[in-house]
C-alpha cells in the first residue's frame, strides 16, 4: 500500500514514530445508548420502512463532479482506505473516520439530521473529507449488510461512485427495526435493485465471489474501531493531516457539536 502524503510533522510518541495522538479524547462524553448503539439490541417482529429510497443526498459539489472517490493508499492515522469510500476532497485538511451500522436507528438519525449540513458546509468546500468504515455488530443482517455495502463500492466506485452514496442513504432510509429481518439479504438485494446506478445481480455476484476479500476489508474497519476504544455506531475519528492532533465524537450528536469538534480540531 502507498502511504499518504500529509503536511507537516510525523506522529511520534512512546509507542513508536507511526502511532497517531488522540487530541480531544471523547468529546462528546461517554459512549451512551441514548446516543448511538452500544451494545446487541433485542430483535423485534415489527418491521417498519422510512423515507424515500433513491434520493441521493449531496453526492456532488454542485458543478456535476462527484465528491466520492477510490484510492488504495493509507492515511497517516492508519486507516487503509483501498475498499472504503471517501468522500470530498483528496487534499482536504481535515478528515473523518466514520464506523456505522445498517441496522443501528442512531446511525440513520445522524444520517438525515447531521450528514447533510456536514456534507454542505465543510465537505463540499474542501475543508473534511468522510472515509465510510462499516462496524457491523448488531446482529448477523448487520454483517451481510456491511458485505453488501463493500460490493456495492466495488461494483461502482470506478465508472459511477456517486451509485454508492444513493445506495447508502437509501439503506438508512428503508431501515426496520433491529433483527427484524428487513436487512436479510434477499429484501437489501431487492431494495438495491432500485437504487439508480447500481446493479443488485453484479452486487450478489460480488458477494460470493468475493466473500474472503470483503470479510478481511470489515474485519480491518472493527480492529481500527476497537484500537482506538470505539465500542458502538455512529463514531468518529477527526483527524488533522497537518498536525496529526485527533479526536473522538461518538452517537448521533447534533450538528452543533460536530462543529464545534472540527473546529477544535483544526485550531488545536
Amino acid at each position: 500500500m502507498k502511504q499518504e502524503q500529509a503536511r507537516g510533522t510525523t506522529m511520534r510518541d512512546a509507542n513508536g514514530p507511526r502511532s497517531r495522538r488522540l487530541f480531544l479524547g471523547t468529546v462528546a462524553g461517554s459512549l451512551s445508548t441514548i446516543a448511538g448503539c452500544t451494545s446487541i439490541l433485542q430483535s423485534s417482529s415489527n418491521d417498519s420502512d422510512t423515507g424515500s429510497n433513491t434520493t441521493s443526498r449531496h453526492s456532488s459539489n454542485g458543478n456535476g463532479t462527484s465528491l466520492l472517490y477510490a484510492t488504495e493508499k493509507t492515511t497517516k492515522f492508519g486507516i487503509d482506505l483501498q475498499g472504503n469510500p471517501v468522500i470530498g476532497s483528496s487534499d482536504a485538511p481535515l478528515d473523518m473516520y466514520y464506523w456505522s451500522d445498517y441496522q443501528c436507528p442512531f446511525c440513520q438519525k445522524f444520517e438525515q439530521n447531521t450528514l447533510p449540513k456536514l456534507l454542505d458546509n465543510y465537505v463540499k468546500p474542501g475543508n473534511v473529507r468522510i472515509v465510510v468504515l462499516e462496524k457491523p455488530y448488531i446482529g448477523q443482517a448487520s454483517e451481510t449488510a456491511a458485505r453488501m455495502a463493500k460490493c456495492v463500492w466495488r461494483t461502482v466506485r470506478d465508472r459511477k461512485p456517486d451509485a454508492f452514496k444513493r445506495w447508502h442513504s437509501t439503506m438508512f432510509d428503508k431501515q426496520g427495526k433491529e433483527n427484524s429481518g428487513w436487512a436479510q439479504r434477499s429484501n437489501l438485494l431487492e431494495i438495491t435493485d432500485r437504487v439508480q446506478g447500481v446493479d443488485a445481480t453484479v452486487v450478489e455476484s460480488c458477494m460470493k465471489k468475493n466473500r474472503d476479500a470483503v470479510i478481511a476489508s470489515i474485519d480491518a474497519d472493527i480492529k481500527t474501531s476497537e484500537k482506538n476504544g470505539i465500542r458502538g455506531t455512529p463514531a468518529f475519528i477527526i483527524f488533522d493531516r497537518e498536525s496529526t492532533k485527533a479526536g473522538k465524537l461518538v452517537g448521533a450528536q447534533p450538528y452543533s457539536l460536530f462543529k464545534k469538534s472540527l473546529r477544535k480540531i483544526n485550531n488545536a
